[in-house]
């Protein structure tokens, strides 16, 4: 759907924008969007009413939260994937898992599960992930990572098909996860900095997330 947008407030890492569109957008809290400005970029929805919305992109499309622009769900991880909403309570939002690193992989005919170790900056900057990530991981000190608490999320997709996936490696570091509709399946997508990257089919998925011991 295209929204006219009427102005924008910057509110720390997010953006509030005031449109018009004859009602409230049809999205809920941490959908992840398409928005067509003069380029194609992807956001996140944090809040949404009738007449504003506050959206997560990467600043460099700022410039672009003007005028008529359009947004269309790429994909609704609290509708889709089963605990979802327990990794939000856990961490705030459901993270877009760049540069954390694929522990554990079980790939069979049709299910997969793979566990994700979430790295310090996604457990400690919810309100600042990288929505185009780059190839350096973000820095942080050892003592600002100290207490962090280690977490690993468990994703099982069930009834997967067109497996095209790499071999594990020693290290596995992602670089970017993506979750997409295609009719009555979901594709994912494996970017990867090192490891095991690729992509496959599925028709559902279940999460958990658990705190890792030392």
């Amino acid at each position: 759907m295209h929204i006219q947008v009427q102005n924008v407030e910057k509110k720390e890492n997010d953006y509030l924008i005031h449109y018009k569109a004859g009602g409230a957008l049809p999205f809920v809290p941490h959908d992840i969007v398409l928005i067509h400005g003069k380029q194609y970029f992807i956001g996140t929805i944090v809040e949404v009413e009738s007449e504003q919305a506050l959206v997560r992109i990467n600043p460099e499309y700022e410039n672009q939260l003007t005028g008529s622009i359009g947004l269309e769900l790429a994909f609704s991880p609290t509708v889709s994937i089963q605990g979802a909403d327990k990794i939000v309570e856990k961490l705030g939002y459901f993270p877009p898992f760049h540069y954390d690193q694929i522990t554990a992989a079980d790939i069979t005919k049709d299910q997969i599960t793979l566990t994700i170790e979430l790295s310090p900056p996604t457990v400690l900057i919810p309100k600042s992930p990288d929505l185009t990530p780059s190839a350096e991981q973000p820095s942080l000190s050892a003592s600002s990572t100290a207490n962090v608490p280690r977490y690993a999320v468990i994703f099982t997709f069930l009834e997967t098909k067109e497996h095209e996936l790499t071999a594990m490696e020693t290290e596995n570091i992602i670089l970017q996860l993506d979750f997409r509709y295609e009719e009555s399946d979901m594709v994912i997508d494996i970017d990867a900095i090192t490891g095991l990257s690729g992509s496959f089919l599925c028709r559902g998925i279940r999460a958990e997330i658990a705190e890792l011991n030392e």
